[in-house]
């Protein structure tokens, strides 16, 4: 029998192809899962072989061990039989009043410098005042009334790309950083479809094969006329949420790079105030 044949009639092992693709992204021996979760090794062979079926707890404790996201925690528990552990809920949950509130706080209090939130498909879910003065006054305010995603933001050559000095740079480091959360998800094919997307776009810097961990901090040099700020951005996360949608928010704080960024800042609040 052919290989093609015989795995037309192999019986179908959703939870081990899941375990061993997931042990296999992050470069870890059947051993050393098994130590991590606490189970033998045997065990891990047979239930990644299909020759024995896992319990929820032990798919959980995979699951732990392998750090994974809590959508992929899901994925698992349901390619076993199982119910799903963690909600996805709407933002505007009312059980999630909480998070909002912590949220809208951290924007606030973040001005007049800008910041952002945006969910796993890089989408601009929320934006203070300063970050919505910043691209009115880049783009002009009607932009504002349209969908915004982060990473094309910067990377469509009819966006931010001529407002922004060291766009190689830093269209090479979302790339980087796009690429890196793409590839850590290959099952969220709606994240994958935004990344298909992103690739499609013109003019982009050539693909790095560093399969490293991108730094979270980048230089942005922006430009208009005689307006110049240059920005720093960290990456915020809501601690550990058991819920997916929390987990998947991604706070965008910018801060000026020196004295004249920060100038030209204060500016900007003082014409909308």
């Amino acid at each position: 029998m052919d290989t093609r044949a015989f795995r037309r009639l192999r019986p179908a092992n959703p939870v081990g192809d899941l375990l061993r693709g997931w042990r296999t992204r992050r470069a870890l021996s059947q051993a050393e899962l098994a130590f991590e979760a606490g189970i033998s090794v045997k065990h891990l062979s047979y239930v990644e072989t299909g020759r024995a079926a896992a319990s929820r707890d032990i798919l959980l404790q995979l699951a732990s061990a392998l750090d994974l996201s809590l959508r992929d925690r899901n994925a698992l528990l349901e390619a076993g039989g199982f119910a799903r552990q963690y909600g996805e809920r709407d933002l505007s949950a009312p059980e999630l009043a909480e998070a909002r509130r912590a949220i809208d706080l951290l924007l606030s209090r973040h001005e007049p410098f800008p910041a952002i939130v945006t969910d796993r498909r890089w989408n601009v879910m929320q934006a203070n005042r300063a970050a919505s003065r910043l691209m009115s006054m880049l783009l002009g305010p009607e932009r504002m009334q349209r969908p915004l995603n982060h990473m094309r933001m910067f990377l469509a050559p009819d966006e931010l790309k001529p407002f922004v000095e060291n766009w190689s740079i830093v269209a090479a480091a979302l790339l980087a950083r796009a690429r890196h959360e793409a590839m850590a998800a290959p099952l969220d094919e709606a994240l994958q479809s935004t990344w298909r997307e992103l690739m499609r776009l013109p003019q982009l810097p050539a693909p790095t094969e560093d399969n490293s961990v991108p730094g979270p901090l980048c230089e942005v040099r922006l430009r208009k006329g005689d307006v110049g700020i240059g920005l720093i951005g960290a990456v915020l996360t809501l601690g550990t949420p058991q819920d997916v949608t929390l987990q998947e928010l991604r706070v965008e704080m910018f801060m000026p790079v020196d004295a004249a960024s920060e100038a030209a800042l204060v500016a900007l609040a003082a014409q909308d105030a």
